[in-house]
């Protein structure tokens, strides 16, 4: 027979294990200045890593947000300029890393949303020549559209 002290401290130790196995995100804070745009970064394996890039202009382009981001912490992108536009072609970030067109959907896959959006879309244009202002938000995925 099991007592009620001991069932209780099952659903304690149970609902410990729980909480501490869900992972919340909390944006990494790089740059400076008085506005801020959100970069949004989720490689193959799950990983995902939020930016809070602050700048001092009233507008940055997408690729300014990953130079931002690049100055401040371990991230790394690779770039391919094709002469009509710079690609982003590998993304690296605390030992997550996704490099290269691998086939299908296995590439970096851009998404934006301005601040007055609700919706994330995919823009007919590149981070090269997205004009990203205070509140908007830019996105990466990996392998999946």
């Amino acid at each position: 027979m099991t007592s009620k002290r001991t069932m209780n401290v099952t659903c304690v130790i149970a609902a410990l294990l729980i909480t501490s196995s869900l992972t919340i995100a909390v944006p990494v804070e790089v740059g400076t200045g008085d506005n801020s745009a959100y970069l949004y970064i989720e490689w193959s394996d799950s990983y995902v890593a939020e930016f809070s890039v602050r700048f001092e202009n009233t507008s940055v382009t997408g690729l300014g947000l990953f130079d931002i981001a690049e100055a401040d912490t371990t991230l790394t992108t690779v770039r391919k300029d094709y002469g009509w536009g710079v690609f982003i072609d590998g993304i690296t970030f605390n030992g997550h890393s996704d490099i290269g067109y691998n086939g299908g959907e296995n590439w970096w896959h851009y998404w934006i949303k301005d601040a007055d959006q609700s919706e994330w879309m995919s823009p007919a244009y590149g981070a090269g020549d997205r004009i990203v202002e205070n509140g908007d938000s830019d996105g990466w995925i990996y392998g999946r559209d």
